[in-house]
């Protein structure tokens, strides 16, 4: 008897954490944004395979300029960057 309560407890402890570390990666995502809604004005974006990605942009002369950046997290194939 005393150790189904034992477990009962352990599997009620375990699933809280879970929830709770679960929780967490959303409380930090409102500082993210993809890279492509940080910089509109870019006519080209480069993934460069370690997790940064160079931006090519374009000044008011036409000539073109790139700045590589790295990216905070990377989920789905879409590079998010701080605000």
């Amino acid at each position: 008897m005393f150790k189904n309560k034992l477990k009962k407890v352990a599997g009620a402890i375990a699933v809280a954490g879970a929830l709770l570390l679960s929780g967490a990666p959303a409380s930090a995502a409102p500082d993210l944004t993809p890279i492509r809604d940080k910089y509109p004005d870019a006519y080209q974006f480069q993934w460069n395979g370690d997790n940064t990605v160079t931006v090519f942009f374009r000044d008011s002369q036409g000539k073109s300029y790139d700045i590589t950046y790295t990216c905070v997290v990377v989920t789905n194939g879409t590079c998010y960057v701080y605000k």
